[in-house]
């Protein structure tokens, strides 16, 4: 029976239900996006480590949402038109 009743029931968003991680990862990654901002600052033909810093904040930057946070392990399958239910994780168990 709640099979069914779950079955009924639409997707939710991505995001419902997650507002403080939703806050924090914002505020995280907004800093970041301040942080190189500023480094922009010391920035000179003789001086590479804002640079270097830069790199690696804007890497970080969009990694940390895309690749951690994100639906990277379902892009594939939704670029298909596939349902990202449809992909088994690698911790289940198929027979």
């Amino acid at each position: 029976m709640s099979h069914e009743a779950n079955a009924e029931k639409q997707p939710s968003h991505a995001g419902e239900g997650h507002l403080v991680e939703n806050v924090v990862v914002f505020v995280l990654i907004f800093g970041a996006f301040l942080l190189g901002i500023y480094l922009l600052n010391w920035l000179t033909l003789e001086t590479v480590w804002p640079m270097a810093a830069i790199v690696v904040i804007s890497f970080l930057a969009f990694f940390i949402p895309q690749g951690i946070l994100g639906r990277s392990d379902t892009g594939y399958d939704l670029a298909e038109g596939k349902k990202a239910d449809e992909k088994p994780t690698s911790a289940a168990v198929t027979s």
